[in-house]
């Protein structure tokens, strides 16, 4: 993948032929409401100036994105709170209050891309017994590591956002099951049961990176 790191922040080795032709790009979250076009400040405009900032940056990494495809700049605007991507492209966005990415790729090349960024110690115990499975669950213990549970959570959370775009379904996070590579950051899934995804899956796969405190996440679904 080609990622580009914005804002003083430390650059992510990656490695261009591993998912070519997708472009993703992190930066801090800041006030650029003055960056949006109009429509795009009529989405945000009852919205606190935290969601304010987190949307604007989005968007804006996103249209540095798309650059990368060669694809002019037109307002990101939103259906059913999904960004509505140009004709012909998949995308994603994500941030928390500190970082901010998106992704996008040709629709010709891949059907789906999903990503998710979340501070390492978002996932607590109690939410990774409700979210993760025991099999998952015991994964983690035997690593002694719980920023892991953050991890496979981000990693359930690209999925629905590469999956849902393309099925409509609601794709929780107990009808996914996740194999870690740890040594190479890397995921796939299957479903639980029969499911609009289920297909979609074998021909997917997952990245993690470690940015700053943040699990970067994302999940391609291959043509």
């Amino acid at each position: 993948m080609n990622l580009f790191c914005l804002d003083g922040i430390p650059e992510i080795h990656t490695d261009p032929a591993e998912v070519p032709g997708m472009y993703m790009v992190l930066g801090r979250v800041s006030d650029h409401t003055s960056d949006l076009t109009p429509e795009e400040h009529d989405l945000i405009r009852d919205a606190n100036p935290s969601r304010q900032n987190s949307f604007a940056t989005g968007r804006q990494l996103a249209k540095a994105a798309l650059t990368h495809l060669g694809i002019s700049l037109k307002p990101i605007l939103r259906n059913d709170r999904r960004p509505v991507w140009p004709e012909f492209v998949v995308g994603s966005i994500s941030h928390t209050d500190h970082l901010a990415v998106s992704a996008v790729a040709s629709a010709m090349r891949y059907q789906g891309i999903g990503v998710d960024v979340e501070v390492i110690s978002a996932v607590d115990e109690r939410v990774a017994n409700r979210v993760l499975d025991e099999e998952e669950r015991e994964w983690i213990d035997s690593l002694q590591l719980p920023e892991w549970r953050t991890a496979l959570f981000s990693a359930k959370e690209a999925i629905y956002k590469a999956t849902n775009p393309i099925t409509g379904e609601f794709l929780g996070f107990r009808d996914v099951t996740l194999k870690i590579d740890e040594s190479a950051l890397s995921f796939t899934a299957h479903a639980q049961k029969d499911l609009k995804a289920s297909r979609l899956l074998e021909n997917a796969r997952g990245y993690f990176h470690r940015i700053e405190g943040h699990w970067l996440t994302t999940f391609v679904i291959e043509t």
